[in-house]
């Protein structure tokens, strides 16, 4: 205390002027409207200028609760998309269902629940089996097109065995002329297939369709198998080399129906009749 009292009265003048400098500001201020002006903008900006750098400090500090909270929202956001591509999924499924021919067919829905596009033979497996009526050699399809064929079953699930398969032949037609031909995977791309035994003399386009024959009792006819995208004949070929892109998308199934053809066991029976 008495050093504070012994600086004051050593640097009384000084004080003493900064005290007027002080009240004579003031007076400017208070009474000039320029001066008063410019003097609370000025504060103001240092004033903004102190609590933005305050802001930034605590936000900082902030960040991980900040995180925490985007984290949690973001996965309750993903959870909300995946109901709705759910709900999406079973709509077009349901859509697919009433376009085609119900009274030879039944449609099973199942879920995929594990699949592959990227080996030399693939299969599909779906949460759906013998308790659901679910037996080999049925057909699998889904809103897009064709999938594959019933492999094996138990009770609760089922093996499939997808047209990315290098064992598997489907009978198909081109649609525009009708023609009837075989649908193979060329065993590399899971996005196409090759199409066979199409004649030189049929006239064959870029853009046509590909669908079941339904000549094999498996695959309902006109279900989509693909659109082709090549087209190509040797001079000495008596069938065009034809290339087209899968309609169904393999590495993105989510929902399948098994088709049962309720016919199949008469239409083999009196096939087996005549041979």
């Amino acid at each position: 205390m008495l050093r504070l009292f012994q600086f004051i009265v050593r640097y009384q003048a000084f004080l003493f002027f900064i005290a007027l400098e002080v009240l004579c500001s003031w007076l400017v201020v208070r009474n000039n409207r320029y001066q008063n002006a410019a003097f609370f903008n000025s504060s103001n900006s240092v004033a903004g200028g102190i609590h933005n750098f305050n802001d930034n400090i605590n936000g900082y500090f902030d960040l991980k609760q900040v995180n925490d909270q985007l984290v949690a929202e973001n996965a309750k956001l993903q959870t909300q998309l995946a109901r709705v591509q759910d709900q999406f999924e079973k709509h077009e499924l349901n859509r697919s269902l009433n376009s085609l021919d119900s009274g030879q067919y039944n449609y099973i829905p199942a879920k995929v629940i594990n699949n592959s596009t990227r080996r030399i033979a693939n299969y599909i497996t779906i949460n759906k089996g013998r308790a659901d009526k679910i037996l080999p050699n049925m057909a699998v399809i889904n809103h897009q097109g064709i999938v594959g064929k019933v492999k094996s079953a138990s009770a609760n699930f089922a093996t499939v065995t997808s047209i990315l398969h290098p064992d598997v032949l489907t009978s198909a037609l081109l649609k525009r002329s009708n023609t009837l031909c075989t649908v193979k995977w060329d065993g590399r791309n899971p996005g196409k297939a090759q199409v066979l035994y199409v004649p030189r003399h049929v006239n064959v386009t870029l853009g046509d369709s590909v669908v079941c024959s339904g000549f094999n009792a498996v695959y309902p006819a006109g279900v989509p198998i693909g659109i082709i995208s090549k087209v190509d004949i040797k001079e000495e070929s008596t069938f065009y080399d034809i290339e087209l892109d899968f309609t169904t998308t393999f590495d993105q199934l989510a929902f399948v129906f098994v088709v049962s053809n309720t016919m199949k066991a008469e239409k083999d029976s009196v096939e087996l009749s005549i041979r």
